[in-house]
């Protein structure tokens, strides 16, 4: 989410008030907010989102990192010269995450993540952990160039393409944490409020009722990225298995859809909002019930925990699912009103091509409308009456 949308919201809010991100995501919301002044408190189901959103609004002791660094790398180059291969796993790993392992990462690069894993998993100070975490991860969720024989391992459904690593841990582990040293937005600072960072579930929120000021935050898209099938590539050498990996995925926003929740009279409603889906397959229908279901509960949970008078932001990007031009922000709009939300505004903003995980439709057919629309996200703006 661009941080702009943040900033503007909040800029001009001069009392310290508590903002909500129940989706954080990387922590633009969390950040933006801590940076102004005010109490952020930020939710996630991804552990990896977890962990980036903590490295990022978490207070950085420059010094210490700048020299545990080289420490770290000079013990997991000694350790790696005595793991045997057979020992080159995540600690605790099974046997299917050693598998996945085995498939996507060559022997070398085996040796050197079992190193550093165990080097940062023996840090004592959470903060620092999270932070050196972090940075190894940076190295294994790329686009293109990472630790990993597969692409696109950050974007989309990985590929392996490569037989070897083009991309040496021990080589960039330090150019690794000096690029997340130089994002930290509070190194040596301690005089914003702490963000609050825990797991959570957004349709389930652990928040008592009327005690958040703003909510700002982007749900899933209907088509967005499955950021799990990629960001377990790291999540195993932190000691989570595939298994159960694979189980969080399958109860994430949209996943999970019960016979009876699918015949509710306002999930019809809700779909009827996004425009001509009846034109879609049965299969791609029920994804849309699902998400309507789940999104039914995160409005609902937005608005029982907002004060009156709150607000909550809503970044969403509409979508073309076969090609039908999919309007969901329509559909959160209805799902917004339905539990006690007034809307206050509705814009679009355009998605720069360099800043898009995807690229916008360019075939002729798609339509000078349809091209336009999808270069654009929509920010939905309510109130709690």
């Amino acid at each position: 989410m661009a941080s702009s949308i943040v900033w503007r919201r909040l800029r001009r809010v001069t009392k310290s008030s508590r903002v909500l991100d129940p989706m954080a995501g990387s922590g633009t919301t969390v950040v933006v907010s801590r940076l102004l002044g005010h109490r952020a408190l930020a939710f996630d189901t991804d552990p990896l989102a977890l962990l980036i959103t903590e490295a990022w609004s978490t207070d950085v002791d420059r010094a210490a990192i700048v020299k545990m660094a080289p420490r770290i790398l000079a013990r997991a180059i000694k350790k790696s010269r005595t793991i045997p291969l057979r020992e080159a796993y995540p600690g605790g790993a099974d046997e299917e995450t050693r598998a996945f392992v085995r498939y996507w990462f060559d022997r070398t690069n085996r040796r050197q993540l079992t190193a550093l894993a165990s080097e940062i998993s023996r840090i004592r100070n959470k903060d620092r952990r999270t932070f050196f975490w972090c940075a190894f991860s940076r190295l294994i969720i790329t686009k293109s160039i990472g630790a990993s024989l597969a692409m696109d391992v950050s974007h989309s459904r990985p590929h392996k393409v490569y037989d070897v690593a083009p991309l040496r841990p021990f080589d960039k582990f330090l150019q690794s944490v000096d690029a997340v040293l130089r994002g930290a937005p509070f190194v040596d600072d301690k005089k914003q409020p702490r963000a609050v960072v825990c797991k959570g579930d957004a349709r389930r929120l652990p928040i008592r009722t009327g005690t958040v000021d703003y909510v700002i935050t982007s749900p899933p898209y209907l088509n967005a990225i499955d950021y799990l099938r990629g960001h377990k590539f790291s999540l195993v050498w932190m000691g989570h298995r595939v298994g159960k990996i694979r189980k969080l995925r399958s109860t994430n926003v949209g996943a999970e859809l019960s016979g009876r929740a699918h015949q509710q009279e306002f999930v019809a409603q809700a779909v009827g909002e996004m425009g001509s889906v009846q034109l879609l397959e049965p299969r791609v229908k029920g994804m849309l019930a699902r998400y309507v279901v789940d999104m039914n509960k995160v409005l609902a949970e937005i608005s029982r925990v907002l004060k009156k008078g709150g607000e909550a932001v809503l970044v969403v990007g509409d979508s073309t699912i076969r090609d039908i031009f999919v309007q969901n922000s329509r559909c959160l709009v209805f799902l917004g009103v339905r539990n006690g939300l007034s809307l206050h505004s509705t814009s679009r903003r355009s998605l720069p091509d360099n800043r898009r995980y995807l690229p916008p439709p360019g075939r002729k057919g798609s339509g000078r409308q349809l091209r336009a629309r999808m270069r654009k996200e929509v920010v939905l703006v309510f109130s709690k009456p």
